[in-house]
């Protein structure tokens, strides 16, 4: 409004003359002229919010966005994809209320029209193109993401099968407002070929120009296909060169297989826990553990026998006593047979010295290395409070503390 009113100035003639006149949406198709380059860029950022609410699920959020900025024909416009419904009433003696659009299939026809444009903006196109189920508007907004290109292919999938249930049964359905000609010219415009899950995948794959699926697409790929075993033989491959939190998603996805009984390889899903657990010890501060449930919990996960190995490493980590009885009574929660660890942690400390430096009573002749060999004793002498926080070790505790005596 701003620049048609200091239009008539000598240095504005010509923009003015490039602008629109009237303030109706279809101005600038049917006069062929622009809009103000400021309303341009907010007319695009709009679109591009409105395909995101949609992309993201939340279509009443996108209608209320329109609405909001002062565009309510445009949410009026995706309205129009809203499937005829009842609305579910508490009293059956009341009326029924009835929503959604009566011409749906006449609407999907007019606004394939718009999405066929390569005038319109990009993302409005794609808005409008995967609700009627018109696929080649939408991938331009894709721009080569594979869980945008996987959504959109799904969502055309799903709303092309809708429509032929309703097509094949429109003659016992009363509620049937579609002429045949309206029907004809719709199915003239809008022919979607019916996919497998495995074309989609591969349909997908050709859009990508070459890049390589991740290992988080991958394992979306075979659950959705319900390849749960070429999971756990390709996680074997993941599992030296993946990034932490990635063994941290697939310990989580072993976790919730289980649950569901789908744990087809049960020995590589121990192996990804343990690799988790090994994973959180060797991430802990020195000498200290804030929360101790965790670690426990997962330990708790993989075999008895490897659970005492792992939680002896947790064990022998901890060297702070302040953190040393939270350690055992998250153990004892979780199922772990903490006794067994603290034993294993404590002739872990002595094979350390021995190993390392073989007869302690010679080695204390060496004046160089007092100080490293006070340091191992130590931790050896310090190792055995883990028995002593275990109310049935105590005699245990008191038979290794005269045996390191002797």
């Amino acid at each position: 409004l701003h620049q048609l009113l200091i239009g008539i100035s000598l240095f504005n003639k010509d923009n003015s003359k490039s602008m629109i006149t009237c303030m109706d949406p279809d101005a600038p198709r049917r006069q062929k002229k622009s809009i103000h380059s400021d309303d341009l860029k907010d007319d695009n950022d709009l679109c591009k919010r409105i395909f995101t609410e949609v992309r993201c699920g939340k279509f009443k959020d996108a209608v209320s966005l329109c609405i909001s900025a002062g565009q309510a024909w445009r949410g009026a416009l995706l309205q129009g994809w809203v499937l005829l419904h009842y609305l579910p009433r508490e009293d059956p003696n009341s009326p029924l209320e009835i929503m959604g659009n009566p011409s749906r299939d006449l609407w999907k026809w007019c606004v394939i029209g718009i999405a066929s444009n390569v005038a319109e903006n990009v993302h409005y196109r794609a808005t409008i193109g995967i609700l009627s189920g018109y696929l080649p508007s939408t991938l331009p907004a894709c721009q080569g993401n594979w869980e945008d290109l996987l959504w959109a292919h799904l969502k055309v999938q799903i709303e092309a099968r809708v429509d032929k249930f309703l097509h094949e049964h429109h003659a016992t359905v009363d509620a049937n407002t579609t002429p045949p000609d309206v029907l004809e010219m719709l199915q003239s415009e809008l022919q979607v070929e019916e996919l497998s899950l495995q074309q989609v995948f591969s349909a997908v794959k050709s859009l990508m120009d070459g890049k390589i699926e991740s290992y988080y697409q991958t394992c979306q790929r075979y659950i959705m296909l319900g390849h749960i075993r070429a999971i756990m033989q390709d996680s074997m491959q993941w599992l030296d060169s993946a990034e932490e939190r990635f063994i941290r998603f697939l310990a989580h996805l072993i976790l919730v297989l289980r649950q569901m009984g789908k744990d087809p390889l049960h020995d590589i899903g121990d192996k990804i826990l343990e690799k988790y657990v090994t994973q959180q010890i060797d991430s802990l501060p020195d000498g200290a553990v804030d929360c101790p449930e965790l670690i426990a919990y997962y330990t708790s996960t993989v075999p008895v026998e490897r659970q005492i190995v792992l939680y002896a490493e947790l064990m022998d980590h901890i060297h702070k006593s302040e953190y040393r009885e939270g350690v055992v009574k998250a153990g004892l929660s979780a199922g772990v047979d903490v006794s067994a660890s603290a034993r294993v942690a404590i002739k872990k400390a002595i094979t350390d010295i021995q190993q390392g430096y073989g007869n302690l009573d010679l080695t204390f002749t060496q004046t160089t290395a007092v100080e490293k060999d006070k340091t191992l004793i130590a931790k050896v002498i310090s190792s055995l409070e883990w028995l002593s926080l275990i109310s049935n070790q105590l005699e245990e505790a008191l038979w290794l503390s005269n045996a390191m005596i002797r």
